[in-house]
């Protein structure tokens, strides 16, 4: 039996230019290191040579300079805000995620700054960039394993965002539209 699936284009992948899937997070902090797990999976499933990936423990001007001169970015990350089930997935605009994260540093800038400042130093910065972050109880627990939570969220969280960025759910390895 077959399924039909409505088709979306995706917004201008890697097809377009340069794509990269970047995961944030620590992987000596337990829950911290879902970013690198999701966008692991992610990258593997995608299965698309042109889209590379990128596992990133700090993010401010590091994770800047790592997005310039790709055309589609996704970041995936950790937080912890309280406000949503452990373990749920979700796309993060960046007005919300404008503040650092990973170290609440001033002198760190958040994701929405840093590339409005490498375009105005003429950086060629993506023209799509999307930020998912994944809901943990607490990132800054040490460990070397995920909670068991967490570690469930992984598949459905890069389903999510296979589906949401290349219009692709788990049907396994696919090209971006």
């Amino acid at each position: 039996m077959s399924e039909a699936r409505e088709h979306r284009q995706p917004a201008e992948p890697a097809s377009a230019g340069r794509a990269i899937i970047v995961g944030l997070g620590n992987p000596i902090r337990a829950d911290d290191a879902v970013g690198l797990a999701v966008a692991r999976e992610v990258h593997s499933r995608l299965g698309d040579p042109r889209v590379e990936l990128c596992e990133l423990s700090v993010a401010g001007l590091e994770l800047v300079e790592r997005l310039a001169g790709y055309s589609h970015a996704v970041v995936v990350d950790a937080i912890h805000n309280g406000n949503r089930r452990v373990g749920e997935c979700y796309r993060l605009s960046l007005e919300q995620g404008g503040g650092s994260q990973r170290t609440g540093s001033t002198h760190e800038l958040g994701l929405l700054e840093g590339v409005e400042w490498a375009r105005r130093l003429g950086l060629q910065m993506p023209e799509v960039l999307r930020v998912y972050v994944v809901e943990v109880a607490d990132p800054y627990v040490f460990g070397a394993e995920m909670s068991a939570d967490v570690l469930a969220a992984v598949p459905r969280a890069a389903e999510i965002i296979l589906e949401a960025e290349y219009g692709h759910g788990h049907a396994g390895k696919a090209t971006p539209g």
